[in-house]
């Protein structure tokens, strides 16, 4: 059993490709827009919604910090300790 060798245009238009794909997932309904929401420190579990111009004021019940931990003063001093003594950058994403 052998490899067929397959021929490659010499230049390929990534930019199309992805254009190209982008504009299936809109297509299928498959396209994920993340809500922008800016949290209010101090003010579990409170956030600012933008969308299209408009903006409001709304309580985000649906985040992994349910519990309000992210704003724990104890755990907010933590973390600029572990940022301070290592750095910080992302390792990678889950989306």
């Amino acid at each position: 059993m052998g490899y067929r060798r397959v021929e490659l245009p010499e230049e390929v238009d990534y930019g199309r490709h992805f254009a190209d794909a982008i504009e299936a997932l809109h297509a299928e309904k498959r396209y994920r827009v993340f809500a922008d929401l800016e949290r209010i420190s101090g003010r579990f579990p409170r956030a600012i919604w933008r969308h299209e111009g408009e903006v409001r004021e709304i309580t985000v019940w649906c985040s992994n910090d349910y519990l309000g931990m992210g704003q724990n003063e104890k755990v907010v001093a933590a973390m600029k300790d572990t940022v301070s003594a290592m750095g910080s950058g992302a390792g990678g994403t889950r989306n």
